[in-house]
């Protein structure tokens, strides 16, 4: 599973990236690692101070609620050729926070616990890193099937990566913020 599946869908109209940042969510108090666009759109990484040994991590994807990027809805991809990626499965899940994932009047946020999403094999990136590169793949068109987990989607107008220190991701609140997921799903969330 790459980490970049999860940017997939979500991130409808990137086309410039810029630095990640701290940032720190209103409702949940969850301090992340944010890589944000012009365009309003954001995806954010938590980890613990000792990272030694965990495979869980706490992301936070969102934006205006321009176009289709308004309504909740992921899954877990992974692209093996060009075209539309497929749903994958693993020993991974998506527990969603309640109190990081809304909707208000300036923008929606879908704040989840990702388990077993680091890879020891180095498909996300390994828990020794200090600097993780997260790629993206954006299109501005809407999945087929805006409902379903496992739409398709048409082919990105725009991708990149971009580099995160990892360090400004830790924290020592960690186990207190993944304490809020809710009970795991299997690799769907829709709200």
């Amino acid at each position: 599973m790459k980490v970049s599946t999860l940017l997939t869908g979500a991130l409808a109209s990137l086309t410039a990236a810029q630095s990640p940042a701290p940032y720190t969510d209103a409702k949940s108090g969850i301090t992340f690692s944010t890589f944000q666009h012009s365009s309003g759109l954001f995806f954010g990484l938590a980890l613990p101070t000792n990272n030694t040994g965990n495979t869980d991590f706490i992301a936070t994807v969102g934006g205006k609620g321009t176009g289709w990027s308004g309504s909740v809805l992921s899954s877990f991809r992974k692209a093996a050729q060009y075209g539309s990626p497929a749903v994958t499965t693993g020993t991974f899940s998506q527990s969603p926070i309640a109190n990081g994932t809304y909707v208000n009047s300036t923008h929606w946020t879908y704040t989840f616990l990702c388990q077993k999403c680091i890879q020891s094999d180095g498909t996300t990136f390994k828990t020794t890193d200090q600097t993780a590169n997260i790629g993206y793949a954006v299109n501005a068109n809407a999945p087929s099937q805006k409902t379903n987990v496992a739409s398709t989607v048409t082919k990105h107008s725009d991708a990149g990566q971009v580099e995160f220190d990892l360090s400004q991701a830790k924290s020592d609140k960690f186990d207190t913020w993944k304490a809020y997921a809710a009970p795991k799903t299997a690799h769907s969330f829709q709200a």
